[in-house]
This record gives C-alpha cells, structure tokens and sequence, in this order.
C-alpha cells in the first residue's frame, strides 16, 4: 500500500493524466510489450494521416516565424508603396504583395493554435475589441469627411475678406439658368516663370472659389494651347497661339455664347470683376449701354433711310448690347455722360455709359458739350453733392467717332486735343478703288501679326491681342472696307498715348483738298497733292488729352481712356449694308467688341493684401522660439510620465 501510493503523483490532475496514458496494470507492462510485432509497428505506421508526414517540416518552418512575419510585413509595404507611387513598378508591387501574404498567411496557419489563443485570451479579446472600435471610428470619420466634402463651408478669417466673393458676384452666380463652363488657357512649360506661375495659382483660386460658390453649375479646366490646337481653332480660329496664353473664356452650355477675358495687369488683380462681368454677359443678365449722340446733325439710329443707322442698331442688339441715343440740344447747357449715379427711384435715369458713338456730326459742338464729352474720355464726372469738384468713374471713357473730311471745325479741334488730326480732303487711292468710283477707298485692315517684332514689342499684349481681334478675327483678316470719300487722320504721341493704324491705304494714294476733283495733280511742286500712304482708321488710347502731366504712377483704368476713329460715316450706313460689299459692319462690330472687352458691368474693388508684420524684440522672440521648441514638447512628454506612474 505505502509504496503503491507513493509511486503515483500528489497532484490528482497528473494521476488522472497518467492514468489515461497507462490504464493497464504496472505488472502487465512485461507482457504487453514482449506481445508487440513487427507486425503491429507496420500498422501504426499505415494508420499515420497526411498531417503526420508534414508534420517534422511544418516545425521546421515554425521555428522562423518571426523573422518570416517580418519578411511579409516589409513585402507588403514595399509592394503597396510600388503601387501607389510607382505605377511602371506595379507589376513588381503586385508580385511583393503576394509573397507578403503568402509568407504571414503561412505562419498564421501553421500557429493557428497559437493565433486561436492569442485572439480567445483576455488580451486577444481586448485586442479584438480595440480593432473593432478603431474600424468603427475609422468608418465614421470617413463618412463625416464624405459628407463635409459635399457639404463644405469656408470662413474667410483675414480682417480684409482676402478669400472671399463680393455678394454681387454671389448674386450673379446664383442667377445662373444655364451650366458655364470656364477654359483658362495657360502654357505648361512656363511653369518655371515665377510670375507665370504667380497668375496662374491667382486664376486657379478665384475659379476655386466660383465652383464652390456654384458647383452644379460652374466647372472650369486649364488648357495648354500648345498642346490642345483643335481647342483654339474653335474659339480663336487660325490665331497663333502665343496670342491665345494666358486667356480666359467663358462659355454658356446652353446658347452657346462665348465671352473672352485678358489680363487687365501683370498680377490679374480684377479677375473678380472680370468673371462676374462675364457671367453677366453670357446669361444675358444685364447689358452694356452704348449712347450715340445726337443734337449737332449726326446720324440717327432710328432713321430707316440708306443713310440712317437702324440696321447698324440691331446688330449691336443682336450682340447683347442696349442701344439708346443720347440727346443734348445745341442751347442746353447741363449736359453729361450718363454715369449710372443717380437715385434708384429717378425712372429718367440712363443706365452707364459703356461707349459713345459720334457718327458724322454737321453743327458745331457747342463748348458745354464738349467739355462734358471730354470729362468722360478723362474718366471724370461732377459730384452731385458739390458740383465744383470732380470726381474719377468707374471707368475711363470709350468712344468711337466716324469723321468727314467736312467735319465741323469745333469737332476737329476737339480730336486734335486728344491727338487725332483731321486733315482737309479725301483719299484717292489708285490702286484701290473700286472700278467707276474713283472717290471710294478699298480699305484694307492691317494685319498686326506682320508687323516688325521691334514694333511689337512696344505694344503692350494685351492692346496687342484686341487690335488683331478687330482685324483679323480668329486669325483671318477682313476683307476690303468700302469708304466713299474717306478722310486721312494723323496721330500726335507725347509719350502719355498709344496710336496704332488700323488701316493704310497704297503708296499710290493721294490726299484731294478739292471734294469735285478725283484726279491728282502730280509732279507740280509744292502744289502737288499729298502722297500717301494714309491711314483712315485709327486707334488710339491716351492717359489724358495733350498737355497732360506725366503720370508718377501706373494709371488706373479709369485714367486710361480709348478712341477710334473712323475717316468715313457711310460704310456703316443702312444703304452699305442693304447691299453688302466688303466688311464694314466687321470692321465696325469687331471694333465695339474689343473696345468693350474689359469693360465692368459690376464694380468689385480688387481685395486688399495687407502686410502685418509681427515685431518681436530679442527676449520675446527667445521666448516664442524655445516656448514652441521645449514647452509643448516637454507638456506631453510630462502627460505621458504621469500616465505611466498611475498605470504602474
């Protein structure tokens, strides 16, 4: 009894195991082992599984988990980082991938009995539980950001609205009816060009701030015309595409009409006002207003006679543009170019003036008109609250004037102060006059793109780019202007003005003082006729009339004023384009389209960046460096010590 006791185990766990390991007596132990064959080993070895085989190199495998976990952890960051920033590696990513998953999918099954435990422990479940809650967390912040990013509000926090729209450009964006779409032109391989680079960022923030203004109906895209001609064909026809950079276009899906937007500047800083404007233009929102004026013997608008102005009237409606006449009696003395300044409750009040049209006047211009015409050229206009002080416009002022070599003295004398001459006379021009109408001048419009490169490069791009859209839209120059008795204009510069011709006649042109005589008098001294060539069309823009002071800085636009000015009134006139011959209404369309290309309908002063420099004397300065060095730092560290003391 006492040694049969003391042989089993105190433990009663171990006794049950080695009883179900040995149920058969000590003493049978002999005999059992004396009665295993060759026969019996034979079985057991038949009866082993497939398990069993695999077994000896399953361990052996085991006994590098860990350094085989790590060789697919590292295989799977290596393959996905492959894949995301190298996609001409992704094949090599995808097979890394693989091996990755294969190598911890390996090991996880040969430890499943391990990994089983790891996740039926506490600390497994714990582990489970923590996984389960970062996913869940994960989700709902996804989720929050999907729904912020459809439903996104911005707050502008500068002191100066730095970021945000005016509430007029909100206005015009909320009227939209129709998708706009917006195509900014812009060369790629400028991007090394700081200021390039500058204007652009500047032009893809404002369309930023359009499209979230107005997603549903707003999308812009850039384009490089380099690389997209078909593109350009469409909107600017055969137009080299170094005139095309850095341009604008605003189209409306649904009409189809297009407006196009130059920078005003060399840092675009009304790109606000612009492309409110040209919302406004495309949807048809509101219209420019251009006055042409009557009361001295001009041309009427409403006449329908040939030489009225009626079909030149609608197709200025037909270009969007509100065409009213501008009425100042010769005896009325209180006379102005409509300002858009005026209570809101006065149904008499004019809209703005966009631009004047004088068209062929036949009185004198009495002094008070032309002082008040001359205020608005200048920019200018009376305060109503003092009318002994000016005050600038929005705007400097846009006129177009159709001479005669019979033009009123007074009129003459008022292009001359802004450096326009009206020579006495018509052009004769032996090369190009129609066949049986010797005083009638085929006028060809200059074609700019072949101008000398010296003479280009003193023309600022932008006026550069309006003058070949007048004449030669999208890339093809217009053809001959039918002028009948065309008078030649001189242009004076004093360095505050621009004068470019528009038009030139052949070298085989002479300058007839007498309106009875077509044929010139040659080679008689100094009684000869004048030869040309002479321009009869000119543009020109000015900062002021002459005699003005040079500016001490750069003029604002409503210091800059614009003229053109055309040597004949009748190539417009009902009975020229009820028998169409040429492209006078081109030439006269083109330019009021150019002319008006940067004028604002809304006026949106441009944000104002303020500089706010933070002193710091050297104490302070030490202080807000070594604060934000060691003081946050050394906060979380000290967070964490005391969250260890507690735990510990």
């Amino acid at each position: 009894m006492t040694s049969q006791s003391t042989s089993q185990p105190g433990d009663w766990r171990r006794r049950q195991r080695s009883q179900q390991q040995d149920p058969s007596p000590r003493g049978d132990d002999s005999q059992d082992q004396g009665e295993t064959g060759p026969d019996q080993e034979a079985d057991a070895k038949l009866s082993r599984t497939l398990f069993s085989f695999l077994e000896p190199t399953l361990d052996r495998i085991g006994a590098y988990g860990a350094p085989m976990v790590m060789a697919g952890v590292i295989g799977l960051v290596a393959g996905i980082a492959l894949v995301a920033f190298v996609p001409s590696m992704s094949f090599y990513g995808y097979i890394n991938i693989g091996i990755g998953l294969f190598l911890i999918g390996l090991i996880a099954m040969i430890s499943l009995s391990s990994v089983l435990a790891a996740f039926y422990s506490r600390t497994g479940r714990y582990g489970v539980n923590s996984t389960i809650m970062l996913l869940a967390f994960t989700g709902i912040i996804v989720v929050i950001s999907i729904i912020s990013f459809e439903n996104n509000r911005r707050f502008d926090m500068t002191a100066t609205n730095q970021f945000s729209l005016a509430q007029r450009t909100k206005d015009s964006l909320k009227k939209l009816e129709s998708p706009v779409n917006v195509t900014a032109f812009f060369k790629e391989n400028r991007r090394n060009d700081f200021d390039a680079l500058v204007r652009r960022v500047r032009v893809d923030e404002a369309l930023r701030e359009f499209k979230a203004a107005r997603s549903s109906k707003f999308f812009y895209s850039f384009k490089d015309p380099d690389l997209e001609p078909d593109l350009v064909r469409k909107f600017f026809g055969d137009t080299p595409t170094p005139f095309v950079n850095e341009t604008i276009i605003l189209e409306d899906m649904a009409t189809g009409r297009v407006h196009i937007i130059e920078p005003t500047d060399r840092s675009n800083s009304r790109l606000e006002q612009q492309l409110a404007t040209g919302l406004m233009v495309i949807a048809g929102q509101e219209k420019r207003t251009i006055y042409f004026l009557s009361g001295h013997g001009e041309r009427s608008i409403d006449s329908t006679n040939s030489d009225g102005y009626s079909d030149v009237r609608q197709w200025l409606e037909a270009d969007n543009y509100e065409v009213r006449t501008l009425r100042w009696a010769p005896d009325q003395t209180d006379v102005r170019v409509p300002d858009g300044f005026c209570d809101p409750d006065d149904i008499t009040c004019l809209p703005e003036a966009a631009m004047v049209v004088v068209a062929r006047p036949t009185v004198e211009f009495p002094q008070d008109h032309a002082l008040a015409l001359d205020l608005y050229l200048r920019g200018l206009r009376i305060d109503p609250e003092d009318e002994s002080k000016l005050i600038p416009r929005r705007e400097g002022g846009r006129l177009i004037f159709l001479a005669e070599p019979d033009t009123p003295t007074s009129y003459q004398r008022f292009l001359a102060r802004w450096g326009i001459l009206l020579t006495p006379g018509y052009i004769r021009d032996e090369l190009r006059s129609p066949d049986g109408q010797p005083r009638t001048l085929k006028v060809r419009a200059v074609d700019l793109r072949q101008f000398p490169a010296e003479v280009i490069a003193q023309v600022p791009p932008a006026i550069l780019k309006a003058l070949i859209g007048i004449t030669s839209p999208k890339g093809e120059s217009l053809d001959d202007t039918f002028m009948p008795g065309a008078a030649a204009l001189v242009t004076l510069d004093d360095g505050l003005r621009l004068p470019i011709p528009l038009a030139m006649t052949s070298s085989q042109s002479y300058l007839i003082s007498d309106i009875d005589r077509t044929e010139p008098i040659k080679d008689k001294g100094d009684e000869s006729d004048p030869i040309g060539p002479f321009s009869p069309v000119v543009y020109l823009q000015a900062f002021g009339p002459l005699g003005q002071n040079n500016p001490t800085q750069q003029p604002t636009d409503n210091q800059l004023s614009t003229m053109l000015v055309f040597g004949d009134s009748d190539f417009i006139s009902n009975g020229s384009l009820g028998n169409p011959r040429g492209s006078g209404v081109d030439f006269f369309l083109n330019s009021t389209n150019h002319i008006l290309g940067d004028f604002t309908l809304v006026s949106i002063r441009p944000k104002a960046f303020n500089f706010r420099e933070f002193n710091l004397d050297r104490n302070e300065y030490n202080f807000v460096r070594y604060s934000t060095w060691l003081f946050l730092p050394g906060m979380l560290a000290l967070m964490a010590g005391l969250v260890w003391w507690v735990r510990r």
